[in-house]
């Protein structure tokens, strides 16, 4: 049995708010219409908050069924790097098609994926849990940032011609 089950349900179930805080405030933020890069953003957050459950919850039945839980961090670990992998080259087309200029956001999101490769690395290498951890903990905050980023192009109110005078 995995001992870290807390651990890893905790990343599960704060994914998955994640998630639902997203749907929330794009639903909040319909009334005012969205920019193209909040869209962009809040349906990134979605996405990843899914993946990370999933990649968090799965490392108990594949220990279960591999009878090691370094196997199964190996395993989760890789897939969580295909995925970063396939979801960037989504991300990055998304943008392209929506004629979203590079922001501060995307640079930041890039040096975090950056960091999250590396943890992967040393997770597939190491079969590590510990490792395995850090790795869930950066997943996790890849869209905890960028839902900082939602959050604060609220400051600069809704999109379209400025209310008259």
């Amino acid at each position: 049995m995995i001992t870290e089950l807390p651990f890893l349900l905790s990343i599960a179930g704060l994914s998955a708010s994640l998630a639902g805080l997203a749907g929330l405030v794009a639903g909040l933020r319909r009334s005012d219409g969205l920019r193209p890069l909040d869209a962009f953003r809040l349906r990134e957050i979605v996405e990843f908050a899914f993946a990370n459950a999933l990649l968090a919850l799965s490392v108990v039945p594949i220990a279960t069924l591999t009878g090691s839980a370094e196997t199964a961090v190996r395993i989760v670990a890789a897939a969580a790097g295909i995925y970063l992998a396939t979801i960037a080259a989504i991300l990055f087309r998304r943008l392209r098609h929506a004629d979203i200029a590079m922001t501060t956001w995307i640079r930041i999101a890039g040096a975090l994926d950056i960091v999250i490769v590396v943890a992967v690395a040393a997770a597939i290498a190491t079969g590590s849990m510990a490792v395995f951890q850090v790795m869930l903990i950066l997943l996790l905050a890849r869209p905890m940032v960028a839902f900082l980023f939602v959050l604060a192009s609220f400051d600069a109110g809704p999109p379209g011609p400025p209310p008259a005078a």
